[in-house]
């Protein structure tokens, strides 16, 4: 059996998606009648990952409704959610997780390619081309240790580095052991520091220290989910790409 979980953060309240955030998860926005994580969890057992773990949060009833039962599924409650962010859910997941992790977010669509560069072992940051979809993450890279591109930097400022970006996040990481110990350990400082924090405050400390492959996908067909624009851009623009692309 392959040594690999995939812990996907679902525990956000969507306010953002304003009175549909309110009665459901953005995870479980249903686009073709199938929810957001549920097509995760279809490709990433297509990968063979054998165990898929879900960090819950608002709403929480519903990920239970949906996959509870589901024997490759475990569902986790952070009960601190509604005032906390996104890093501590990140550490609730990795509680008691060993081998290596692939982390996730619960609100994207993307085309299955997205998770070649996904394997045991390996410690890398899936980055897109630009998409033009609003409230893009961007990201700059340096020179790693073995020439490749190694994961620098991150900012929604796209000025806040003078030189040009690597890319935009799409929400995939994969970590080997060794970095999912050093990323509990950055998590749990920043953290103390800032119980606010989101994930991607850890995944920057731990690149200070660690090289952390950035892998560009330059032409990825994909989306973040974060309002009714962005869910609307998603239906019409992006998942018909998807299909074109994905076998059905």
């Amino acid at each position: 059996m392959v040594d690999l979980s995939a812990l996907i953060l679902a525990a956000g309240r969507g306010i953002r998606m304003g009175p549909r955030g309110q009665l459901r998860p953005k995870g479980l926005l249903e686009i073709d009648g199938v929810p957001l994580v549920a097509r995760s969890i279809n490709l990433l057992r297509a990968r063979g990952i054998p165990r898929i773990r879900i960090v819950t949060g608002h709403l929480d009833d519903q990920y239970r409704d949906h996959f509870g039962g589901q024997p490759d599924v475990e569902l986790i409650h952070n009960p601190a959610y509604a005032e906390t962010g996104s890093l501590k859910s990140l550490l609730t997941g990795l509680d008691g997780l060993t081998g290596h992790v692939v982390l996730l977010e619960s609100d994207v669509i993307y085309e299955s390619r997205a998770l070649s560069p996904v394997e045991p072992g390996v410690t890398r940051l899936m980055v897109s081309g630009k998409t033009g979809a609003t409230d893009e993450v961007y990201v700059w890279s340096r020179k790693g240790m073995n020439g490749t591109p190694a994961f620098d930097f991150m900012s929604k400022d796209i000025s806040a580095r003078t030189g040009a970006h690597f890319g935009e996040l799409m929400g995939i990481t994969c970590f080997a052991a060794p970095q999912v110990a050093a990323l509990r350990t950055a998590g749990q400082a920043v953290l103390a520091e800032n119980p606010g924090a989101d994930y991607e405050d850890a995944v920057c400390a731990l690149a200070r220290d660690t090289d952390i492959e950035a892998v560009l996908l330059r032409d990825l067909a994909w989306t973040e989910i974060d309002n009714e624009a962005m869910y609307a851009r998603a239906v019409e623009a992006v998942w018909p790409v998807i299909q074109s692309r994905d076998p059905a």
